[in-house]
């Protein structure tokens, strides 16, 4: 299982803006405070050696990670946990529902990360709260 570690270390409001890859099962991004919100925006590109959602794609999509979300799109999750999984896209504003390490992962199916490639670079900001 390959996991990526970002190494940021995050103090105050200064939020990191990281490589995240397609082919590790979870990138680790940064620390995230419980009740606090964050702007989560991404751009970039990554690919499956499958890249379009064909007849194969379609019989197999209750395996990806979040089964009712389109393929390939970037997901997020405190410390790993698919209880806490969520959409990201292109852009989130985000409230953690606990502290935790915000981890980012491609929609795909896990045991397939192998045949991915391509990185999103993701930016995280604390967002003004009303």
């Amino acid at each position: 299982v390959a996991i990526v570690t970002s190494g940021v270390d995050v103090r105050g409001d200064e939020m990191p803006t990281v490589k995240v890859l397609a082919r590790p099962n979870w990138n680790d991004i940064c620390p995230v405070l419980a009740g606090k919100a964050y702007e989560l925006s991404a751009k970039g590109t990554w690919w499956d050696f499958l890249s379009r959602e064909g007849k194969i794609l379609k019989r197999v999509a209750h395996l990806k990670r979040a089964p009712t979300d389109r393929w390939f799109c970037l997901m997020g999750a405190i410390d790993r946990a698919d209880d806490s999984l969520f959409v990201i896209g292109h852009h989130k504003t985000w409230i953690p529902a606990r502290d935790g390490i915000l981890c980012c992962v491609v929609n795909d199916i896990p045991a397939m990360h192998w045949n991915n490639w391509g990185s999103i670079r993701l930016s995280v900001q604390m967002a003004e709260q009303s």
